[in-house]
């Protein structure tokens, strides 16, 4: 979110602090993103594609409802618990509108 924050589509990424973390998935939270991660994103922004060396960064913000609605669904497909921070990562797979946003055009 720190780097969703600030990005908005206008200009180039960079640093910004958050005041807290008010979401359910806390425990993978930054408040601050590394410069790492803003090189990363600029320079996919300076490409405008993705590359090959699996250094480019895909920013996306989910709900904290298809977080942990990711959570019951990964419990029911594979019979196991995960916290709702490893469900905003597994959110794209169960949530159409995330899967639309990051997939786009491949879903055509």
């Amino acid at each position: 979110r720190t780097l969703n924050n600030h990005n908005n589509g206008k200009g180039k990424p960079s640093t910004v602090r958050l005041e807290g973390i008010t979401s359910v998935a806390t425990s993978l939270g930054a408040l601050e993103v590394t410069p790492a991660v803003i090189q990363r994103a600029n320079r996919h922004k300076d490409r405008g594609e993705m590359g090959d060396d699996g250094d480019d960064v895909m920013s996306y913000v989910c709900s904290d409802a298809e977080a942990v609605g990711a959570c019951a669904n990964f419990a029911k497909d594979h019979r196991m618990l995960v916290e709702p921070a490893c469900g905003a990562s597994l959110a794209p797979l169960y949530s159409e509108r995330l899967r639309k946003k990051l997939l786009g055009e491949l879903l055509e």
